[in-house]
């Protein structure tokens, strides 16, 4: 495809931008306007988000996305389409409908940038526990953007100096699902009532052209862009102003340590059986006597770390075979298939006894789960898969005799692009 733009308009800095790759977690109000700065800056952008387009946030979407034609459609994959033909030769777009919970950090990490435009505090905790689990050294640069009524604002930091969660007052972690933006919640309470915080299409699409400005002016280099904030005031107290956010003391984000070294599994956890991956990691380790942690998702300051096997129907009692994650399974999937078919909901006033759950896995495992593939055990594409060796250990009070050992599947980057959905 030929350039559709005349190079001789554009800026001198516009090479600098051929080979960078940019993922925006987000493809809403601030996301769809941050897609299309980043593709008409000339760089290739993959866009994350597992919600849809509706009518009533029509007025503050960009206007790639066409109304009403979109509604309806997958946010990511409907941004990466309609900026596509906005891209130049060699460069490309690409959306994935799809929860952030299904990204592990090495899939972060083979980004240049990443641009976070996401709406709950649960979600941004998340992200920052991934990203401080790269090592500092291949973390991409962030920038974290949002609105608060007209006011538009913009964080980006290259996590070295500190981390998103010292951007985050933790009394908002505290219910982390509700609806946010960078500098506070969106909904507030007057004489006991909630009423959600107005914005205007104006703010998001200024919120995203202050990152994309940013991002601009990290790859082209310039003195102190790096670990700053910018803010927009609108009128009738317009402001444009430039901040230094601080280090927060004793923030639990700065205090993830990323693994020192990280070793290969050949293939992608969507093609990896566990069976497969105990072998490669027997090669790798030079023995059998270890065990893989299942994955840890630490999400809505809920931890789930196990893989249930069986469990009881949540509305007749009657034993299921589940074998699913912990994080990807909801009380409405703990029902018999009767109960599916009868359409009977799963009781929440019942304390049913706790299912039969893994919480490590060794070549002594229930032997279903050997030709099972590491995507369906629950470890998300570009997951650190922590392989713990007790070499002779009784428990974990005994620490000094264990070692953990992490692994990652080299294809997991490059598989990111061939799907369109992830659940």
């Amino acid at each position: 495809m030929e350039s559709i733009y005349n190079p001789l308009k554009l800026s001198v800095y516009r090479p600098l931008f051929r080979e960078k790759k940019v993922l925006i977690i987000g493809s809403g109000a601030v996301g769809s306007y941050a897609a299309e700065n980043i593709a008409k800056m000339g760089a290739s952008v993959c866009l994350v988000d597992f919600d849809s387009f509706t009518l009533e946030n029509a007025a503050k979407h960009s206007g790639v996305v066409r109304t009403p034609e979109d509604v309806g459609r997958y946010k990511a994959i409907c941004v990466a389409e309609r900026i596509r033909p906005l891209l130049e030769e060699g460069c490309v777009s690409h959306g994935v409908a799809a929860d952030l919970c299904m990204l592990g950090p090495e899939v972060i990490a083979s980004y240049d940038g990443v641009i976070l435009c996401v709406d709950n505090y649960a979600a941004k905790a998340l992200f920052n526990d991934l990203y401080m689990s790269i090592p500092e050294e291949r973390r991409p640069i962030v920038i974290m953007d949002g609105t608060h009524e007209e006011m538009a604002q913009s964080v980006i930091l290259d996590g070295k100096e500190f981390c998103l969660r010292c951007l985050l007052d933790e009394k908002w972690l505290e219910n982390g699902a509700a609806r946010t933006s960078c500098s506070g919640a969106q909904i507030r309470e007057i004489d006991g009532v909630q009423e959600i915080i107005r914005t205007s299409g104006l703010a998001s699409s200024i919120a995203a052209n202050l990152s994309a400005e940013q991002f601009r002016a990290a790859v082209i280099g310039a003195d102190q862009v790096m670990n700053r904030r910018v803010t927009y005031t609108a009128y009738p107290h317009f402001e444009l102003s430039v901040s230094r956010p601080m280090p927060k003391k004793n923030c639990p984000g700065c205090h993830i340590k990323p693994p020192k070294e990280i070793r290969k599994l050949t293939g992608s956890v969507f093609d990896v059986t566990l069976g497969e991956a105990l072998n490669q990691i027997s090669e790798s380790l030079e023995t059998r006597d270890f065990e893989i942690a299942v994955h840890s998702l630490f999400y809505k300051n809920v931890m789930y770390a196990g893989f249930i096997l069986e469990d009881v129907c949540h509305a007749c009692g009657k034993p299921i075979t589940v074998m699913r994650h912990e994080g990807r399974t909801f009380l409405e999937d703990l029902r018999c298939e009767d109960c599916i078919r009868e359409k009977k909901h799963a009781r929440r006033d019942v304390d049913f006894p706790p299912g039969r759950i893994e919480y490590a896995l060794t070549e002594k495992s229930d032997p279903r789960l050997m030709s099972m593939k590491l995507f369906e055990l629950g470890y998300p594409l570009g997951a650190h898969i922590r392989v713990i060796q007790r070499n002779g250990a009784f428990d974990f009070l005994d620490m000094d005799r264990i070692t953990t050992t992490v692994f990652t599947c080299t294809d997991d980057p490059a598989q990111f692009y061939n799907v369109e959905h992830l659940r």
